[in-house]
């Protein structure tokens, strides 16, 4: 289920518009992505609900709101059983606490070792790049959180504004021994895009605090809004970063690309949805979601009754909204008791200890992993009776979503 070393061959490919069917192949369902010769599941994730569209790329893409993002009395936060809370004040979020280079490299060695990875298609590096990772202040159910991410620069001929890419990368793990920054080549992405020209900033999300001290916590894995806050206010930390630090190569421009996928077009989406709500600053332009998991509901129908990616992908997902939400119900009520495991006991154990989630071999069908009264509830779409586990995974659809949509952007 996770792909730590895919991600380098997405952007390559996205950014070079020259992926073949052959490179790799995706599961529909979730947006994960599964090595060359896996067998996708024909998956009826919907994505024609979703109401971020092209529909509108004439439109102004900023809001001129320039309010602090904090909450107003109808702003939908938490709810499914976590305890009300509100946003605190956009002032010091995104502060870089800490910052640390990473490596900088010529255009002539970034060409040769795109040749020598098999990235040719992308041409020639136009620019050098440097890469430091950073520490930032961001926000989580109205505490503040320190969480970690990459930043990169074109080496420039002359300092010069460049566009904004932020990089959310797909699913890694879930905990902080998983960070992209936590990996001694997670930085390949960001190089990649400085590289092309671009200003990136890559968050590792919360809970995944790569350097540094630890976040002590467990990733809220596709939960949208601590997904998007700590986006958006890497986005911040980056501005920061170039602002407080004028012997930088190049400085970030106004205009700011949303680039993710699996998890990561989940984060984009879902960022650019929270974006006009909690940092209306943004002059966010473009958004680019690969195999993004956009409809939950369908993919709890998917992954509960079909075994197959999803169903590992929707357990995990269920995990990361129970302890989001403050474990508020028994597990029991939704994972089978087994045999031949626990999935109640082990699946969270799992999650906190490695940075993958295989699912033992001998478990082999959908009742091994989920309960029979929560498969049973899922096919006759009984939502309400599934109670708080029903209402977070409602609230990971985007068709279902109570966030208030208040601009479209290009995607």
């Amino acid at each position: 289920m996770v792909y730590r070393h895919v991600t380098p061959l997405v952007v390559a490919c996205a950014l070079a518009t020259a992926c073949g069917d052959d490179l790799n192949s995706t599961d529909t369902a979730n947006g994960t992505e599964t090595s060359t010769g896996t067998t996708t599941e024909d998956t009826p994730t919907t994505t024609d609900a979703t109401p971020t569209t092209t529909e509108s790329a004439t439109e102004s893409t900023t809001t001129g709101d320039t309010s602090s993002g904090t909450t107003g009395d109808e702003f939908p936060v938490g709810g499914c059983g976590a305890p009300p809370f509100e946003w605190l004040p956009s002032e010091g979020m995104g502060e870089v606490v800490d910052f640390q280079q990473v490596i900088e490299l010529d255009a002539p060695t970034i060409t040769d070792l795109l040749d020598q990875n098999g990235f040719a298609s992308l041409g020639p590096a136009d620019f050098g790049a440097r890469v430091y990772k950073i520490r930032y202040v961001t926000q989580d159910r109205g505490e503040k959180h320190e969480t970690t991410g990459f930043v990169s620069f074109p080496l420039t001929p002359e300092q010069e504004e460049r566009p904004v890419v932020v990089w959310a990368h797909g699913t890694t793990g879930f905990t902080d021994a998983c960070a992209p920054t936590k990996d001694p080549m997670g930085f390949q992405v960001p190089l990649i895009l400085a590289a092309k020209g671009f200003v990136s900033v890559a968050p590792d999300y919360i809970g995944m605090n790569g350097w540094g001290p630890a976040s002590n916590r467990l990733h809220p894995y596709i939960v949208p809004e601590p997904t998007a806050i700590a986006t958006l206010d890497s986005i911040r930390a980056l501005y920061e970063l170039a602002a407080a630090n004028m012997d930088m190569p190049s400085l970030p421009g106004d205009d700011v690309v949303l680039f993710g996928a699996s998890e990561g077009g989940f984060a984009t989406l879902w960022t650019d949805r929270y974006a006009p709500h909690y940092a209306p600053e943004l002059n966010i332009v473009a958004n680019v979601a690969a195999v993004p998991p956009t409809d939950a509901i369908g993919l709890t129908e998917h992954g509960a009754t079909v075994f197959g990616p999803t169903t590992g992908a929707l357990a995990a997902a269920v995990v990361g909204g129970w302890d989001w939400t403050g474990r508020q119900g028994d597990l029991g009520e939704v994972f089978s008791a087994g045999p031949p495991i626990d999935v109640a006991s082990v699946l969270p154990m799992m999650m906190e200890s490695g940075c993958n989630l295989d699912l033992p071999d001998d478990v082999t069908s959908t009742d091994q992993v989920y309960a029979q009264s929560f498969i049973d509830a899922v096919v006759d779409r009984d939502w309400e009776a599934l109670g708080d586990w029903g209402c977070f995974l409602r609230q990971a659809s985007l068709g279902e979503s109570e966030i208030p949509l208040l601009k479209t952007t290009p995607t």
